[in-house]
C-alpha cells in the first residue's frame, strides 16, 4: 500500500512485505484504543520475531478524526469539509496535535514502541484517555491542551519547541501547520469508504471479520488463513 512521505513512522514492518494490514484509528476512541492494543500485543511481536510473518505482513496506521467522519455520515457541512476537515470540533485539536506527534517522532522511535496513541495522549504512559475527552478539553483554552500535548511529545523524544510552533494556529482561518496531514488522512479513509474506527483492510479491502477482541490464538488463525503461504506453522 501507498504511503505517504510524512507518515513513514506509522508503518510497523517491511515495506516488502507480500500483505498489508491497514488500521483505520481514531486517536480518541475506545474501541480503537482496544483494537491497536490487542495488535501491538499479539500481533507486531510476531512480525518483528517471526521470520515469515515479518516477510508476508506490514502494519500501516491510518488515523481518522471521529468529528469529520460523523459529520459526513450525516451529510451535514459536506462542501466545507471536502476542503477543510472539521477544524472546530472538540475533538479536533487532540486529534490534529497528536498526529503531529507521531509524525515528527524521531525514526528510531516508531509507533511500534508505544504503548498506544491513546491512553499517554501521545504515546507516554503517564496519563489516561479521558484527559482528552470532550469534557476535559472544554474547561480549558486550545492552547492549554496543546501545552499538555507538547509536555506528553517531548516525553517520547518530539522536540517540544518544535511540536509547538506545528501546531500553533495560523493566520485567519488557515487551521494550523498540521492540517494538511490530517486534510490527507481523511481523505483517504473517505475515499476508501471508512465511515467507522476501528476499521481494518487487507490489502486495501476492509475485513469485517477483524474485532477489536482479538486474542493471541485469533490473529494467528487469521495470519494462517489469509496471510502466510499454504503449510506455514506459528
Amino acid at each position: 500500500m501507498a504511503l505517504n512521505p510524512s507518515f513513514a513512522t506509522h508503518r510497523i514492518g517491511r515495506a516488502t512485505a507480500a500483505h498489508t494490514l491497514e488500521l483505520y484509528l481514531d486517536l480518541i476512541c475506545p474501541f480503537s484504543e482496544k483494537q491497536l492494543m490487542g495488535v501491538r500485543k499479539y500481533l507486531v511481536p510476531l512480525i518483528e520475531s517471526n521470520e515469515t510473518v515479518g516477510q508476508n505482513l506490514q502494519i500501516i496506521l491510518r488515523f481518522r478524526t471521529r468529528c469529520a467522519a460523523k459529520l459526513l455520515s450525516r451529510g451535514t457541512l459536506r462542501a466545507h469539509l471536502s476542503t477543510k476537515p472539521c477544524l472546530a470540533c472538540p475533538r479536533s485539536l487532540p486529534s490534529r496535535a497528536r498526529l503531529r506527534a507521531t509524525v515528527m517522532l524521531p525514526p528510531s522511535r516508531p509507533l511500534r514502541h508505544s504503548s498506544s496513541c491513546f491512553k499517554d495522549g501521545v504515546l507516554a504512559d503517564t496519563i489516561t484517555l479521558q484527559a482528552f475527552y470532550d469534557e476535559p478539553c472544554a474547561k480549558e483554552s486550545p492552547n492549554a491542551t496543546r501545552e499538555r500535548l507538547a509536555d506528553l511529545a517531548a516525553e517520547v523524544g518530539v522536540d517540544r519547541a518544535k511540536y509547538i510552533e506545528a501546531t500553533k494556529v495560523g493566520k485567519s482561518n488557515g487551521g494550523t501547520p498540521v492540517t494538511p496531514d490530517l486534510k490527507l488522512a481523511i481523505k483517504y479513509g473517505r475515499q476508501n469508504g471508512v465511515h467507522v474506527t476501528p476499521t481494518v483492510a487487507l490489502d486495501g479491502l476492509i475485513d469485517g471479520s477483524i474485532s477489536s477482541s482479538f486474542t493471541d490464538a485469533d490473529w494467528k488463525k487469521y495470519l494462517l488463513e489469509k496471510v502466510l503461504p499454504p503449510g506455514s506453522k506459528l
